[in-house]
């Protein structure tokens, strides 16, 4: 049975990253480190099972596949960047609030939920492999949905190479985020289990409030990931 090796080293570095957003730059990089582990994982198959998908015309995917070449180094250089302007904004939010505070005027609202400094936005590129364009694959991953469905029920979701992001992490960038759409409509199992999806692999760009995607997969089956 395949594993996902690196999602769970992956969800506890970024869940720790989710805490301060002041931490250290040590912390800035080593969340980096992890969701480029993220897209280095390499799921395994039964001899057995690789047969089955070579049968049926369909690859297997790991989220690595899906960068082209040099995308690695391109991500570690944009994350590194980011968190350099992001620490330099911070500092000069913490040098305004000195001042309000010297002036006894200190305004909250410019540290409260959602605002710029709160939330971060999704780093990297929509450069991809065109060789997959049009290709049917299997790929694990994390459903994250796009609308509340009391059914469970859904038309469009997206699906993610790691579990726990949240606003203080960046979410993956859009080519390590798949859009997807399905019809009928997919009964989707419980959010916090990895699945497996299949369908056919289209390049693009794909805008959503969640998170923007330089892929999407017409699904033709999902099943959930057994450890």
């Amino acid at each position: 049975m395949r594993t996902i090796p690196l999602l769970s080293l992956s969800l506890a570095a970024l869940l720790a990253a989710c805490g301060d957003a002041t931490d250290t730059e040590t912390s800035n990089l080593d969340g980096i480190e992890a969701v480029i582990e993220t897209a280095q994982s390499q799921p395994t198959e039964t001899a057995n099972g690789d047969a089955d998908l070579a049968e049926r015309g369909v690859t297997l995917l790991s989220w690595e596949d899906l960068m082209p070449e040099g995308e690695e180094a391109l991500l570690t250089s944009l994350y590194e960047e980011f968190y350099r302007e992001f620490e330099e904004r911070m500092m000069q939010q913490q040098s305004t609030l000195m001042s309000a505070a010297d002036s006894e005027a200190i305004d909250l609202s410019m540290i409260t939920e959602g605002s710029d400094l709160d939330t971060m936005e999704q780093i990297g590129t929509f450069n991809v492999v065109e060789d997959l364009n049009g290709k049917s694959v299997r790929i694990p991953g994390y459903i994250v949905p796009l609308d509340f469905s009391a059914d469970a029920e859904h038309k469009e979701f997206l699906l993610v190479p790691y579990f726990g992001a949240c606003l203080h992490t960046p979410p993956p960038p859009p080519n390590q985020i798949i859009f997807v759409t399905s019809n009928p409509p997919a009964k989707i199992p419980d959010i916090y289990d990895p699945v497996w999806l299949e369908g056919s692999l289209t390049t693009g760009r794909f805008n959503t409030e969640m998170g923007d995607s330089a892929y999407e997969l017409s699904l033709s089956n999902l099943e959930l990931y057994e450890f």
